[in-house]
């Protein structure tokens, strides 16, 4: 999703495995694949316009990567932190309703395997670590 945008991307990870299944897709010519931990990223100071990190950051040592982050960044650079969360609210035309009841009962069944380290709500980790972040134009 990213490659069309960027003159080249690359994806990290400490999993050996993680990355064994990335480099078996197919994808483009600018794209790789570097294995990592994400508060020790192997590139130049100011050398990025995105760092970006899906379902992951709550596994990082916080202030570690987040000064990793502002390291590599360039100016006017780019944090982007997402997950998927078993507290988000769907609207939907006339069936928000339904959609939400539905993820409620399919998160319920999940909740006895979440890892008890996340606690009941991705929602609030990630609003502590959005609120850590010293950007002045940042956007939750």
């Amino acid at each position: 999703m990213l490659a069309p945008h960027f003159l080249e991307v690359v994806g990290t990870d400490i999993s050996p495995a993680q990355l064994e299944v990335a480099r078996a897709e197919c994808h483009p010519a600018n794209v790789s694949y570097r294995e990592c931990p994400a508060e020790e990223l192997p590139f130049p100071d100011g050398s990025a316009d995105l760092v970006t990190s899906m379902t992951a950051a709550h596994w990082f040592d916080w202030p570690r990567f987040l000064s990793e982050a502002c390291r590599l960044l360039k100016p006017g650079g780019c944090l982007v932190l997402l997950s998927y969360t078993m507290d988000m609210e769907l609207r939907y035309r006339d069936c928000s309703d339904r959609l939400n009841a539905v993820c409620a009962q399919f998160y319920e069944a999940l909740r006895p395997y979440r890892p008890a380290h996340l606690g009941p709500c991705s929602r609030l980790l990630y609003r502590d670590m959005y609120e850590s972040v010293p950007f002045p134009d940042k956007k939750w």
